[in-house]
């Protein structure tokens, strides 16, 4: 079966070119001039990545981002003309899992997306268990945190982050290890992590300003406590 993409991008000849460039690759591609209509299809079509343009009529990319991450944890590509390491900071922090700039080839785009759907396929693939802490349990199949019976959406690389900590609990990881292990590489822009960080303790802690789970130990880096009572939960 092939694989859908999501293509959210108003300009129609950039559009189509992306088109061309999934299709060629075998890709099934649904492409939409706003990000209103690509919410309207997401929760009901199946779709394995989404190609995100930032600057859109209607609500911007950062907005999209806000209110998918709400229904879907499949991973997005953010496409954009700007430049600026804020507007990354920014895309990354709404959820986005990689970032590319125009004007692009062909093989930089197939080889972002190609790269963000094995991740995908290997996060699934490898997280069967659920674990369990405090009020939450965490399904690293689904990409999903349950505060009881309320689902909050993961992203990819939220998922990946926490599998990580979870699964060093008690052994503080810096943000050089954990780039490496969710990101798959040894260099980067460190400040990634301390952005999924302070996403997830949104998501999970009650003041994330005094982190009871992911805590910060001062000169080694980023570390997950189970509670006392939870401790023996973990799957």
């Amino acid at each position: 079966m092939k694989r859908t993409i999501l293509v959210v991008e108003d300009v129609e000849e950039m559009a189509d070119l992306i088109a061309m460039f999934l299709k060629n690759e075998g890709f099934a591609v649904a492409s939409f001039e706003t990000a209103e209509a690509a919410l309207e299809y997401l929760p009901d079509n199946p779709a394995d990545l989404v190609v995100l343009d930032i600057n859109l009529p209607g609500i911007d990319g950062f907005e999209f981002l806000n209110r998918a991450r709400k229904i879907t944890g499949i991973p997005v590509l953010i496409v954009t003309a700007r430049r600026s390491d804020e507007d990354v900071i920014t895309g990354l922090g709404y959820g986005a899992d990689d970032f590319i700039t125009k004007p692009f080839s062909s093989g930089v785009l197939i080889a972002r997306v190609r790269a963000l759907l094995r991740r995908a396929d290997g996060s699934i693939q490898n997280g069967e268990n659920r674990t369990s802490f405090g009020p939450f349990t965490f399904d690293r199949r689904a990409f999903l945190l349950y505060r009881g019976e309320e689902q909050i959406q993961l992203s990819m690389k939220e998922c990946g982050v926490l599998d990580f900590l979870i699964s060093n609990a008690g052994v503080p990881k810096t943000p050089e290890a954990i780039y490496a292990s969710v990101w798959k590489n040894k260099f980067g822009d460190l400040t990634t992590v301390a952005v999924y960080i302070q996403r997830l303790r949104r998501k999970i802690e009650d003041d994330p300003t005094t982190p009871v789970y992911i805590r910060t130990e001062f000169g080694q880096g980023y570390c997950f406590h189970f509670p006392a009572s939870g401790a023996d939960d973990e799957n």
